[in-house]
């Protein structure tokens, strides 16, 4: 993503869990075996992991680039 771009992904887990995006510090509940989004506007660059918080599994990294 760019800087000022919304960032948008949907996540699903088999367990009930957390989407933890770091750096960010956002967190959103997932039911066991639901999907969820989430959107939000990137204001800070770098690279951030994207997690199920409870499980410590990684599911994804967030890169953005400045302006």
């Amino acid at each position: 993503a760019t800087e000022g771009e919304t960032v948008r992904f949907r996540a699903r887990s088999a367990n009930a869990d957390h989407v933890h995006v770091h750096g960010y510090d956002l967190m959103k509940d997932v039911p066991a075996g639901k999907t969820v989004t989430m959107s939000f506007k990137a204001t800070i660059t770098g690279i951030f992991e994207i997690e199920f918080e409870d499980a410590g599994e990684e599911i994804g990294k967030l890169t953005v680039q400045p302006r």
